[in-house]
Formats: C-alpha cells, structure tokens, sequence
C-alpha cells in the first residue's frame, strides 16, 4: 500500500520480536558464503522519534524502550539491542532517538563480502532508503515489486539467501499474495532461508493465513505465534513463518522470546508463544 509509512509503528512489539529473530538468523546464515540477504519491503530503513510518524502513536515506547529499559540477560536478545545501541551512540552518545530497521540492522550485522538487496515503491520511502544506503558498495537499492520480481532477484544470487518478506498487510488481498509468493519461490529456490512477518490484527484473517501457509505442506518450516494482547494498539500480537531455519534455532531463542514477551506484555492482559516445526 503505498500510502503506508513505517515510521507510524517503528519499534513497537512486532518490530522489537521480528528484528531479535533477524539478526540471529542473519548472525547464523552468513557464516556460509557467499551470503546475500533480500529485503522486497524494505520502507526507510531508519527511524527517528522525534519524526511526526513516530510522535502520533509512540507506539515505540511499548517496545523498544521497554526493553533498553529492562536488564535482560539473554546473549540473542542482547545482540539485537547492542545494534540498537551502536546506532545510537554512533550518532548521539547522550539518548537513543534512533530505531534501526531491517535494512541498517543487516547493514551492520553482515561482513564486507556479504551482499544485500533492498527494495521499496513508496516514493517517499524509496529516496530516504536511497540516501541512507548511497555509500554501502554491498547493497543494491531498487523501487521494484516484490511479487512480480523475487524470483529474479532471488535467482541473481548464489550460496546462503536469506529472504525477508515482512508487507504492511494494508493491502486486502496481501495475505493471499504472501502465500503465493511464497509458494512460488520455495518451488524455484528451496534451500533460500524465508522469513514472513504477519500481524495479528483480525483473528479470522489471522487464522485462514495460518492455515493456508501450513496447507503448503512446505519442508522445514517453523511457525512462531505470540499472543500479546494489550490497551495500546490494535495489532494483539505478531507471527512468523521461517522456512529452512538453522537446526538449533529452537534450542537457541526459546528463551529469549520468553524473555522478550515478559518485558513487553501488557500485565493486565494474556500473552503466550506458539512455537511449532513441521
């Protein structure tokens, strides 16, 4: 939808869930080389409080700021929001006004000879993207559709792949076209690591989504759900699908999710964790 801005929902919950889980999984995966990581829904890539998308909601203050706010001793947490700090100190030593998306965090997390594909139709979103990545020789930048140009871009790739498909569903036919992509792309590159986001918004919508992508019967495919009900927004909880996770994946970040719902959970209201591999 490309009147959709992510600064509106920068580093609420879903944000701080499903960047912990990225930059573990792009800490794993580019140890094979070469490795390229794929982002078709990219937005801005950078994210300023103090910027009027960001200041409307604040919906930042139930997440990331809960969690720099709480001591948390969990090594796959705690990587996660050292690159939330790095940013921060890099720019400003005395507060953190900055939330890193998908893009800076791969940015920082992967090695000079890894490669990095961003792209976002949002005109807007596309030159601050642009702009923000202008001097990285690892990156290409593109304003291309996502469901009509993956597989290509996919195939311009070799060795470990990591492909993010994390769309703002605003769209409402989008969960539709996920499932589709996704069943397109794992037919042509089954040993490519995908990660789908999905919101829990609509619980009819949720679970018609849940149950379409499992009816793919695709190998290897783990689905997380967290239940996080609350009073502050109207999104009750975040999911993941991830296909051909690392082996370990389950061992290494059971607990750190278990630690990221206490410190986020509104305490008046219910919250679990779905963790399921099939």
């Amino acid at each position: 939808m490309l009147s959709y801005r992510h600064g509106f929902h920068a580093g609420n919950f879903a944000d701080v869930f499903k960047h912990c889980l990225l930059v573990y999984l792009l800490v794993k995966l580019k140890q094979n080389k070469p490795f390229a990581f794929i982002d078709p829904f990219a937005a801005a890539g950078t994210y300023f409080f103090e910027d009027k998308f960001m200041q409307k909601n604040k919906e930042y203050l139930n997440g990331i700021i809960k969690v720099l706010n709480t001591n948390i001793l969990d090594q796959v947490v705690n990587q996660y929001v050292d690159l939330v700090k790095k940013v921060n100190l890099e720019k400003n030593k005395h507060s953190i006004n900055i939330y890193p998306g998908s893009c800076l965090l791969s940015s920082l997390v992967l090695d000079r000879e890894d490669k990095i594909y961003l792209s976002e139709l949002h005109n807007n979103e596309f030159e601050i993207l642009q702009k923000n990545f202008a001097n990285d020789s690892r990156i290409i930048v593109e304003k291309k559709d996502a469901y009509s140009t993956l597989n290509a871009t996919i195939s311009s790739y070799k060795g470990s792949r990591l492909v993010l498909i994390d769309p703002s569903y605003e769209v409402k036919d989008e969960y539709e076209k996920v499932t589709k992509l996704i069943k397109h792309n794992t037919s042509q590159f089954s040993d490519v690591c995908y990660m789908v986001w999905y919101p829990v918004l609509d619980a009819e919508k949720t679970n018609a989504f849940i149950h379409n992508m499992l009816s793919l019967k695709i190998k290897n495919t783990t689905h997380i759900k967290i239940e996080l009900q609350n009073s502050f927004l109207r999104m009750q909880g975040t999911g993941f699908f991830i296909i051909n996770a690392p082996s370990e994946m389950k061992h290494d970040v059971t607990n750190s999710l278990a630690v990221l719902l206490e410190t986020l959970k509104d305490q008046n209201y219910p919250a679990q964790i779905q963790y399921d591999v099939f």
